[in-house]
């Protein structure tokens, strides 16, 4: 059976790989289409065409939109050919997604390499014979049902390695591969997807390969393919026993050792818990040069919340420890969690002003399907948002309002796909790589500056965001005057520091890709001598880029480096249009999906540029301008707009084309200008604007932007601005939506006629 797997690829999506080389070992004839955002999906569906069976991986409910959009799109071309989805959001919401998305016809629980093979021997009989195969969500009759579980594989060195086809990937001019030595968690987070996932399937719940198997697999790609970075993606490497620990350690450092393989970089992520001097030596003098540290809370209140069960003193000591070694070790802090206070955001704060000299980031607890966190929320009543976009309340009413306020904030600065912080946590991997690979005063004085440089900022950053959180605890309420104040003063400063970094980012960025540049340059050349019995000076990883661009021709993606974060918050992150559920209503309001960039013509080069890691074929060859302090807008098809007419209850100003303008005002989108909906003074202080984003067969979409929260609502859905509004052609009649201010009692009445 001919399979198409599709599914993100940043940072290789080992699933994919580890399914492919399972599908194929079984005689099936897998391949893999990277689905990295919406605008991916026409070559998604131009990869489907000759595909007997689809499987989704649904990793990130974050993107789970997406994913159901594009199983729409497949089941309309093709609706007779199934659709299979697994991952972590897929296995933990299955009985629901299927319950209200016909286009998925099967969901595999759990890890999915047995079970997939068996779904694909099943042939033309799959969809109707799915419930013979252990382990899946299937449709018996209009509702989902479970078949018997399907216990964990025991032996991981007996499933099949991942199919390791794919260009040669190099960061920061190192060739560089993605590998797992072992499967699940040691812990029970309450927030976590991991855990919830491993608890769905019998049997044990973490698994470790052999350390001389993982050694086999290193040896291999060393090498065969000339790589010289393992990122390992456990997310336990160390586990809570110090002599399990240094025997595992030990043997794989013997292993490795056996099999030539010398002068690598490691990528690892354990616990504070768990980071010990010894192992840590150990691992460091095999190349360790980048760990991520679950830290994710300063506070005890934080790890409380989220059910972490760690201490604070745990964190600092590895933290220290880190330091004093020499190693790389990116953190995450939860400062917003349901029991936030201001006391434990300053906490954490202070925390992160105490350890700056790590890339870090800082984020919100997010509520995952079937985690005990959000069955806490759900049993208090706190549970909020949307089944695919899930929020709480928080108990105290300050940090609702910080969260109100520091979301828009610092939405450049933590969070998003180009966020400054994320970006420097990228870099700082790319300088740990270059400080392992490169000799050189200069290379020295580059990350000795750039390390510098990101203590500042995180200084900086902690210091913004402590402002934020003393400003909205004294306040009185969100109209206070003060707080207006301070606001517009940390915004101010904050934008003009944010220019400054992201210009200051863009130049370190460039230095390092020069590197990346004349890694592959003196790699070719490398190669083109040993064919001719000469020898080249140049790194010492340079044969080792020789080998790797010669496994396919000089077939290269350079990767931009590791970040191991939270994604951004659910209801603030961009997502492609779901498909609408049964019997949907003339219009839904969605969170601002992601504006897609026009795409550029440009000649081919040699190798290719991934904005992420990945194993996977890269994305389609984009050069990397550096971080951008907004998005571009969407790339809209020309299409004719449709005509709005406009009124306000109380009487609010309108202005459009800078002009003040009469109500009801009739309202024909134009340039794409924005029509701007009050002036944020007097008594109904309300101020808004809305734009036509996309226009296309089906329905029309508006979108609504506000300095203010403001509420959107069409039919039964609404949402806090910045949103989408889609309204579907096929309804019939008038349609209309309304923003609302909680605040002033304030409403803007919008009614479009239908598209001329």
């Amino acid at each position: 059976m001919r399979v198409l797997l599709v599914g993100p690829d940043q940072e290789s999506n080992l699933s994919l790989l580890y399914l492919a080389a399972s599908l194929r070992a079984a005689g099936h004839a897998p391949e893999i289409a990277a689905f990295n955002e919406w605008g991916d999906a026409p070559s998604v569906l131009r990869a489907a065409q000759g595909a007997d069976l689809v499987g989704l991986s649904m990793c990130f409910q974050v993107r789970a939109g997406e994913f159901l959009a594009l199983a729409g799109k497949l089941k309309r071309e093709r609706p007779g050919r199934p659709i299979v989805a697994g991952g972590h959001h897929a296995s933990c919401a299955a009985t629901e997604l299927l319950d209200a998305y016909p286009a998925l016809d099967v969901i595999v629980i759990h890890e999915g390499e047995a079970t997939l093979v068996a779904l694909a021997d099943l042939g033309e009989a799959l969809v109707a014979r799915a419930g013979e195969v252990p382990g899946v969500c299937y449709r018996s009759g209009a509702r989902a049902a479970l078949s018997r579980p399907r216990p964990t594989a025991a032996d991981l060195d007996r499933v099949p390695r991942p199919d390791r086809t794919g260009p040669a990937r190099l960061l920061c001019g190192v060739p560089s591969a993605y590998l797992m030595g072992s499967r699940g968690c040691v812990s029970d987070c309450d927030y976590c997807c991991i855990t919830t996932l491993h608890r769905l399937a019998p049997g044990p719940r973490f698994r470790q390969r052999t350390p001389e198997d993982v050694a086999d697999e290193m040896a291999d790609l060393y090498h065969r393919r000339g790589v010289r970075q393992f990122v390992f993606h456990d997310d336990n490497f160390l586990v809570p026993s110090v002599a399990r620990n240094r025997e595992r350690i030990g043997r794989l450092d013997a292993a490795l050792a056996d099999r030539e393989v010398r002068d690598i970089g490691l990528v690892l992520k354990c616990s504070p818990r768990d980071a010990e001097r010894e192992a840590l030596e150990a691992l460091r003098r095999m190349g360790l040069l980048r760990l991520f540290m679950g830290v994710e809370s300063g506070s005890a209140c934080g790890l409380a919340s989220i059910g972490r069960r760690q201490k604070v003193e745990e964190s600092e000591r590895a933290l220290s420890l880190c330091e004093s070694l020499g190693i790389s070790t990116q953190y995450t802090l939860i400062v917003f969690h349901p029991e936030a206070t201001v006391e434990s955001m300053l906490d954490d704060l202070a925390f992160a002003a105490r350890h700056p000299a790590h890339p870090m980031n800082y984020c919100r607890a997010e509520i995952y399907a079937g985690t005990p966190l959000e069955a806490r929320m759900r049993e208090a009543g706190r549970l909020e948002g949307t089944p695919l976009a899930p929020t709480y309340r928080y108990t105290d009413p300050k940090v609702t309002l910080v969260w109100a306020r520091g979301s828009e904030l610092f939405a450049g600065r933590c969070w998003g796909e180009d966020d400054l912080l994320g970006s420097v946590i990228r870099l700082d991997h790319q300088v740990a790589v270059l400080d392992r690979f490169y000799d050189g005063g200069r290379v020295r004085e580059l990350a000795e500056s750039f390390r510098a440089w990101q203590i500042d900022l995180n200084l900086e950053t902690a210091g913004l965001f402590r402002e934020l959180v003393v400003a909205c605890g004294e306040a009185t309420d969100d109209r206070d005057l003060a707080l207006s104040r301070a606001l517009a003063d940390i915004r101010r400063r904050e934008a003009f520091a944010r220019a400054a970094r992201v210009r200051e980012v863009c130049e370190y960025r460039r230095a390092l890709e020069r590197y990346a540049e004349v890694s592959v340059a003196l790699g070719k050349r490398h190669a083109a001598a040993s064919a001719a019995g000469r020898r080249r000076r140049g790194p010492r990883h340079i044969a080792a880029v020789a080998a790797a661009i010669g496994v396919l021709g000089c077939a290269v993606a350079h990767d931009r480096g590791v970040a191991e974060a939270a994604p951004p918050p659910l209801d603030r992150t961009p997502s492609g249009p779901p498909p609408p559920p049964r019997d949907a209503a003339a219009c839904a309001v969605l969170p601002a999906p992601k504006p897609v960039p026009p795409p550029e013509k440009a000649v081919e080069p040699p190798f290719r540029h991934d904005q992420g890691v990945a194993e996977a074929a890269p994305p389609p060859y984009r050069h990397d301008q550096g971080v951008a302090e907004a998005a571009p807008p969407p790339y809209l098809r020309p299409v004719r707009p449709p005509s709005f007419e406009i009124r306000t209850v109380p009487a609010v100003p309108l202005r459009f084309r800078r002009a003040p303008v009469v109500q009801p005002f009739a309202y024909v989108a134009g340039n794409n200008e924005p029509l701007v909906i009050g002036d944020g003074e007097g008594p109904v202080p309300i101020r808004a604007r809305i734009t036509v984003s996309s226009s296309g067969p089906g329905g029309t979409r508006v979108f609504v932007e506000s300095d203010e929260p403001l509420t959107i609502r069409c039919g039964d859905t609404s949402s806090v601005a910045p949103a989408h509004v889609v309204l579907r052609d096929d309804a019939g009649g008038a349609r209309s939506f309304a923003l609302e201010d909680a605040r002033s009692g304030a409403r803007v009445e919008i009614h479009l006629a239908p598209p001329r």
